[in-house]
């Protein structure tokens, strides 16, 4: 994931969709989420993932040169992991006390103090550190490296490095089925690889057909199924043990992650352009979109709270910039990220 700024076209375009949600949709249907106000991230206002520790409440969002540590009962900034240049993403290994950010400026593995977020050690694992996430049947934490092309995986019990796995091309995020076998977005190709962890062999290359650019991924343990959110527009459903696509549907633009709330059997991609797509699961390995909800400009990464259902979307605070004395010196930016939270109503 790269933080990249929205044109003004696209602005443009997606205006509208800054309004909460609450004030469009009619109440108690299908798939309803409540906006419930915004948590104020702080500076600067451009961010990448937005990890969530059900455990102990907190919020974890990489932003520019830094993660930020929010209390979700306080709604409030309680530390800040730094310095980490051009920080993309974080995991948190709660079993051993620490946490782990990527810093895509100096291709290391920041291992931070999940008391006082100070960092404790930095782990070389290649260019361009990006996607990160945790593994709980082996215990590692798994880092994507976009520019070195490989899988770098850390020990957190000795913070070292255990093994790189060279990759055919440039990967994205991942995903982890808990029981051994690592599925990687490979973005300049548009095709998923599927690694065993332990070995670090490539079992398969498959094609992601009608996906193109995959970003998000996310795993349902329960149907054996990957979600791929795509940069032209498509979410495709793959079949985790044979690598074929079984749906396409059709989602906004700018995508960047995958949610999943396996209680309610949904799927979301929260997308740059204002918008996130709600994917219902049905029976009989079906799919539909069940509803668009309109978010906020920027809105393309997000957590999903495994207990409640609430959904945590990152954006900005969107304002003009500038003086406004000729509309072509107008300029659009944010100066803070926020975290819009909505709840579900069923």
């Amino acid at each position: 994931m790269k933080g990249t700024v929205m044109s003004a076209l696209a602005l443009t375009m997606v205006c509208a969709a800054v309004v909460p949600a609450a004030a469009r949709a009619p109440a108690r249907v299908g798939a309803d989420y409540v906006f419930s106000g915004d948590i104020d991230a702080g500076g600067p206002g451009f961010w990448d993932y937005l990890t969530l520790d059900a455990a102990s409440k907190r919020l974890y969002l990489a932003h520019v040169d830094r993660v930020t540590v929010i209390d979700l009962e306080h709604r409030t900034i309680v530390g800040t992991v730094a310095p980490v240049p051009r920080a993309h993403d974080t995991v948190i290994v709660a079993s051993v006390g620490k946490g782990y950010a990527t810093s895509g400026g100096d291709g290391a593995l920041k291992v931070f103090d999940l008391n006082d977020f100070h960092i404790v050690k930095d782990i070389a694992v290649g260019d361009d550190a990006d996607g990160a996430i945790y593994d709980a049947e082996s215990g590692d934490v798994v880092v994507m490296t976009g520019d070195s092309k490989h899988v770098a995986i850390v020990d957190p019990r000795s913070d070292s490095l255990v093994r790189s796995i060279d990759l055919p091309a440039s990967p994205e995020f991942a995903a982890v089925d808990g029981r051994g076998a690592l599925y990687v977005n490979l973005v300049t190709t548009s095709e998923l690889a599927k690694i065993d962890i332990a070995s670090g062999r490539i079992d398969a290359v498959w094609p992601l057909t009608g996906c193109t650019s995959p970003r998000g991924l996310a795993y349902d343990d329960a149907r054996k199924r990957l979600f791929a959110s795509c940069g032209n527009k498509a979410l495709v459903v793959v079949d985790a043990e044979s690598g074929k696509v079984v749906a396409t549907l059709p989602i906004g633009g700018f995508s960047d992650d995958v949610g999943i709330d396996r209680t309610r059997h949904r799927v979301f991609s929260p997308n740059g352009d204002g918008t996130l797509t709600v994917i219902e699961e049905e029976a009989g390995d079906r799919y539909r979109v069940e509803r668009t909800i309109p978010t906020f400009l920027g809105g393309r990464s997000m957590a999903v709270d495994p207990t409640s259902g609430a959904l945590f979307i990152t954006h900005g605070d969107t304002h003009v910039k500038g003086e406004r004395t000729s509309a072509l010196e107008l300029r659009f930016g944010w100066d803070n990220a926020e975290i819009a939270t909505f709840s579900p109503n069923d």
